[in-house]
C-alpha cells in the first residue's frame, strides 16, 4: 500500500492534485455521455418534425361565407322570361329583327298591366283602405292589387296627388267660363280673330273673346304705343308693329358721347397703357418677417436682419459655421472608423491565438490517449 504523504502532515501541491490519470473507465464514461447527448439531439429533432392530427376548428362560420337557403332558386326565378320584375334587355341594331309570338304576347300583356296600373293611380285607388287608417285583411281578393298599386305609387317619379289637384283647378276654371265654351257643339260656326301676337287665327267665339281680353290687357300695360303704331301702316295689326324706341333724342343735342368713352372704359384703357409702357423689372425681394407672427419657434430659430447688406453678412457667417461643422464632423467620423478598424484587427488576432491554443490542447489530449 503506497504511503500517503498527507498522513504525515505533508500536503500535496494543487498542480499535482489537478493532474489525474486518464484511465479506460473515464474514456468509457466520456463516450457514453457523448452518445447519450447525440441520441437526445436526434430525438428532439424527430419530435419537432412529427406532426399530430389537425383538430377541428371551434370557430363558427362567417355569415358572409354561407349562402342563404334557396338563393339559387330565387335567382333563377328572377332571370326567367315570364317574371314581370325583370328589367328591359337592350339590344343592338344587329339583334333587332323578327319577334316571335311569345315575346309579342308577353310585351302586350305587360303594356296592358302598365296601362291598368296607371289608370288606377290616376283615379287614386292607392288611397282606398290605407294601412294608416285600418289594417289590411290578407283574405280579401283586392288586397294584392291594392298593395301593388301602393307600391307602384311609392316608387313612382310622378306626383299623382299634385297631378289630380292641377286637373281639378283646370276643371273648375273651365266650369267658370260660359257654357258654350265648356260644351261646344259640333255645328258651332268658326270665326277669324287676331291673337295677342298679331296672328290671324280661326276658332270659336270664346277663343276670340279671350284673345281680345289679352290684347286689351297688353295695351293697358304700354299706354304710349297707340299714337306711334297708328302712324304706321294701318293694314298691319297693332301687335305686329314695332314698339316705340325709348332712347329718342329730340331737339339740339351735342353728341359728345360718341367721341368720349365712358369712365370705366377710359380707366381700363389707361391701366392697359400703363402695363404696356412699364419697363420689365424684377419683383422686389421679400423675406420672412418674424415680427409679423406671434407664435413659438423651434430650437435654433434665427432671426435675420431686415437690412439686405446685414442679411447677406449673416448668411455668409452661417455658411462658414456650417462648413466648419461639416469638416469637424468628417474628422470625427474618420477617427471613429480608424478606432473601429483597430478594434476589429485586435479581436481578429485574439481569435487566431485562441484557436491555436485550442488546437494545441486538443493535440495534447490525443497524445495522452495514444499513450494508454
Amino acid at each position: 500500500m503506497p504511503a500517503d504523504s498527507s498522513l504525515y502532515g505533508i500536503r500535496r501541491s494543487k498542480a499535482e492534485a489537478s493532474k489525474k490519470d486518464v484511465t479506460s473507465s473515464t474514456t468509457l464514461a466520456f463516450a457514453t455521455h457523448l452518445s447519450s447527448l447525440i441520441a437526445k439531439e436526434s430525438a428532439s429533432a424527430a419530435s419537432q418534425q412529427r406532426r399530430g392530427r389537425q383538430r377541428p376548428s371551434r370557430k363558427k362560420d362567417d355569415i358572409f361565407s354561407v349562402h342563404n337557403k334557396g338563393v339559387l332558386k330565387r335567382a333563377a326565378a328572377d332571370t326567367s322570361a315570364d317574371n314581370p320584375n325583370v328589367s328591359q334587355a337592350h339590344k343592338q341594331s344587329g339583334d333587332i329583327g323578327y319577334v316571335d309570338e311569345a315575346t309579342l304576347h308577353r310585351s302586350k300583356r305587360r303594356m296592358a298591366e302598365k296601362a291598368k296600373l296607371y289608370a288606377e293611380l290616376k283615379r287614386g285607388e292607392y288611397l282606398a283602405a290605407s294601412s294608416d287608417e285600418e289594417e289590411e285583411d290578407p283574405g280579401k281578393p283586392g288586397d294584392k292589387s291594392l298593395s301593388a298599386v301602393r307600391r307602384a305609387e311609392k316608387h313612382s317619379l310622378v306626383d299623382f296627388d299634385r297631378k289630380w289637384a292641377e286637373e281639378e283647378v283646370e276643371r273648375s276654371r273651365r266650369s267658370s267660363e260660359p257654357s258654350d265654351h265648356n260644351h261646344p257643339s259640333e255645328q258651332e260656326p268658326l270665326v277669324e280673330y287676331e291673337d295677342e301676337f298679331g296672328r290671324t287665327r280661326q276658332g270659336t267665339r270664346a277663343e276670340a273673346a279671350n284673345a281680345a281680353r289679352l290684347r286689351q290687357a297688353r295695351d293697358a300695360e304700354s299706354p304710349g304705343q297707340n299714337d306711334y303704331t297708328s302712324s304706321l301702316n294701318p293694314n298691319l295689326p297693332a301687335t305686329a308693329r314695332p314698339a316705340r324706341p325709348s332712347n329718342i333724342i329730340r331737339g339740339s343735342t351735342i353728341q359728345s358721347a360718341a367721341f368720349d368713352p365712358d369712365a370705366q372704359v377710359a380707366a381700363q384703357m389707361s391701366h392697359l397703357a400703363q402695363r404696356r409702357d412699364r419697363t420689365p423689372t424684377p419683383p422686389p425681394e421679400t423675406h420672412y418677417d418674424a415680427d409679423g407672427e406671434i407664435r413659438n419657434r423651434g430650437q435654433g430659430f434665427y432671426v435675420f436682419s431686415k437690412d439686405e447688406e446685414s442679411r447677406k453678412e449673416e448668411m455668409e457667417e452661417l455658411r462658414r459655421a456650417r462648413n466648419e461643422t461639416v469638416a469637424e464632423r468628417d474628422v470625427a467620423s474618420t477617427r471613429k472608423q480608424a478606432r473601429q478598424q483597430a478594434k476589429a484587427d485586435r479581436l481578429k488576432k485574439i481569435e487566431e491565438l485562441r484557436g491555436k491554443r485550442r488546437a494545441e490542447e486538443f493535440m495534447k489530449g490525443l497524445g495522452s490517449l495514444e499513450g494508454l
